[in-house]
Formats: C-alpha cells, sequence, structure tokens
C-alpha cells in the first residue's frame, strides 16, 4: 500500500541481533542442496540503524555507503518513490563472520518499509519469516546461507537445508528447525583485531575454485545437526550441545581449507581452538571465514571465568573477547514521531 506522509511516522529505528555461522552442509553437488548449515543469533553484535524520512538519501556511520546501496534497492524493488537519512548507530566489524552485511541490508529494508510501504503500527515490532525473507528478496540477501534471515526474524540456534542449485522462486532455504537456547548460556566470541575474512568478489573466486563437498561428508554434518546438535539444544543438555558444536564446527571447516589455509590468520585460528579444548571448551568453532571464534559455556560465571583465564594467557593483547547471550527473540522496530528528537537531517 503507498504510504502517505501524513500517517507515515517521522523515522523508524531498527535493531538486529548478530549471527555466528557454523559451516554449510554442502555446495558444488546439484543432486543436493546447496549451502544450507548451522549458525546462532547472539544479542551482542547486532545492527541499529535510524531511517527518518528525507528529500534525499544519504547516511552517517559505520557502513553508510552499504546503508544507502541497500535503501536504493529496496526503493527501485518496491517502486518507492521515497529516499531517507540513515544513521548506523550501532554495528560490529565487519568481514569477521559476525553476518553484520546480511542484518544491515534486512535493518534498512525493514525501516523502508515500515516508512514508506506499511501502514503505521505504533510500538514495538517484530518480524514475521515471510516478511524477512520478503525483505531480504528486495537487497539481494540469502543466495547462499538463510540462517541471518531466519534469525532475524526470530533469534535462536537456527538450522536451514539448502536450495538445489536453478531454484530461484520462494524462499532461499527450507527451516529445519529453530531452537531458543536456554537463558543461562553464554558465547565468549573471540575476535582477532589484525585479521579479517574472505568477503565480496575474494569470496566469489574462492567458492569457484573449491571442489564439491563429498557425499558423505555432507550426510555426516546434517546427521550432527538434526541428531545432535538440535535435540541437545532443544532439551536444554549443554554438554551435548557443546560437543556437537565443536565436532560440527570442525567438520564443516574440512571443504574449505584449500581456501582457508591461505588467510594469514588461518593456523593462529587453529591454536586458538585447541588451547579452548585444553581449557575444557568442547563447544569452540569459527564462524564463517572467520577470525570470530565461539566458545560455549553453561552459564555467566563460567564464561566471565573463562575470559579470565583467556586474559592471563595473553589472548587479550590482540583480541577483542565479548560475553554474549544467546538471542531469542530476533530483530525489532519501533516508530519515532516527529519531536522526539530522531536526529540530523541532510
Amino acid at each position: 500500500m503507498p504510504y502517505s506522509p501524513a500517517a507515515s511516522p517521522q523515522a523508524v529505528e531498527v535493531r538486529t541481533p548478530g549471527r555466528l555461522h557454523l559451516g554449510m552442509f554442502s555446495f558444488g553437488n546439484p543432486a543436493v542442496p546447496s549451502f544450507g548449515g548451522v549458525g546462532v543469533m547472539l544479542d551482542a553484535f547486532g545492527i541499529a540503524v535510524r531511517l527518518t524520512r528525507a528529500d534525499r538519501f544519504a547516511a552517517v556511520g559505520p557502513m553508510a555507503e552499504r546503508a544507502v546501496q541497500f535503501a536504493r534497492q529496496f526503493a527501485a524493488a518496491w517502486q518507492a518513490d521515497a529516499a531517507c537519512l540513515i544513521e548506523v548507530l550501532e554495528s560490529p566489524r565487519p568481514h569477521v563472520g559476525l553476518g553484520s552485511g546480511t542484518q544491515l541490508a534486512l535493518a534498512v529494508a525493514a525501516g523502508m518499509r515500515r516508512l514508506f510501504v506499511d501502514e503505521p503500527s505504533p510500538g514495538a515490532g517484530s518480524f514475521t519469516v515471510a516478511e524477512a525473507f520478503s525483505l531480504a528478496a528486495a537487497v539481494g540477501r540469502g543466495r547462499r546461507s538463510s540462517v541471518g534471515i531466519y534469525g532475524f526474524a526470530g533469534g535462536g540456534l537456527i538450522a536451514e537445508k539448502g536450495r538445489m542449485a536453478g531454484d530461484g522462486g520462494g524462499p532461499p532455504s527450507p527451516l529445519l528447525a529453530r531452537v531458543e537456547l536456554p537463558e543461562a548460556w553464554r558465547c565468549v566470541v573471540l575476535i582477532r583485531r589484525d585479521a579479517a575474512g574472505l568477503h565480496g568478489d575474494a569470496e566469489k573466486a574462492a567458492f569457484a575454485r573449491l571442489p564439491p563437498v563429498a557425499g558423505d561428508l555432507s550426510s555426516e554434518l546434517v546427521r550432527i545437526a538434526c541428531e545432535e546438535l538440535v535435540p541437545a539444544a532443544r532439551q536444554g543438555r549443554f554438554d551435548a550441545f557443546s560437543d556437537a558444536v565443536g565436532r560440527y564446527g570442525k567438520l564443516a571447516g574440512r571443504p574449505f581449507e584449500s581456501e582457508s589455509s591461505r588467510l594469514p590468520f588461518h593456523d593462529a585460528i587453529g591454536r586458538l581452538i585447541a588451547m579452548l579444548g585444553e581449557l575444557g571448551v568442547a563447544g569452540a568453532a569459527q564462524s564463517s571465514w572467520g577470525p570470530a571464534v565461539m566458545a560455549c559455556c553453561p552459564s555467566s560465571a563460567a564464561a566471565e571465568e573463562l575470559v579470565a583465564e583467556l586474559t592471563a594467557r595473553g589472548l587479550a593483547v590482540d583480541h577483542d573477547i565479548t560475553v554474549a547471550r544467546f538471542n531469542t527473540r530476533g530483530a525489532s522496530l519501533r516508530e519515532i514521531q516527529a519531536g522526539t528528537g530522531c536526529g540530523r537531517r541532510p
């Protein structure tokens, strides 16, 4: 429905969770679904944007140029004759395995849709899966992983099936499971300050060089996810969950070794995960291309103890170390009316 300037909110603010991706099920084999895999959403490392109606597109803050690009994509896809100022209020460092690109794209698209397409709906809002995929389609996300799209809608642990090659219609990947992880559990995230993972054209080139994932390896990844990881999460069995995370992450990394071994931080990440294992952390795994590494902990106290030990071992010198809750809500949106100090106009 076309928007009415008189009824539309002056501005909206969208906040998303962060995302860790533990690895894909398969790629390169036309006989089975491509990509898919497992990931988790975190309360930390999310995106926060504020969009204010304006006469032209402009943006301030980190990833400002990408934010404007996503806004223009949405406007073209929805044929919305509209523009806005985008303020990126919060954002993690990009290209380290936190899914910030997808969350920024979805947040901007969600804000544009509420400002210029939807009927106003005062108060805080959440998103359905269908809405999240509609937003993703408008800004060109979800061509491989859909973990961040499902996580935007509802948070949690996400397992998604993947999609067959050439399947151009419908959601990018069917959902296998979404599980809200127990409130007490925590995730310690370590990110090297001097490193960045593959992205953009370099990532596309890497995928083009990779051989197809072997069928038996893909089947074992699906088995671990569906028969061990997801049931343990649903039942709140931390030790079983953590063990499955570690084994899944290690196995999921094998198909990428020919490319990931070229990254300058590859060996250091291996040593870090081995160190975490020596400290009793079975649920340690790299997210996406890295360098972000997650370490699962059963409680806040256990997470703080781990951080103290890692700091004592000198990890804080060249790593950012964060204790995060697992997100169980997904993204949220609130409308801001005129006169509430919603920010600058270009």
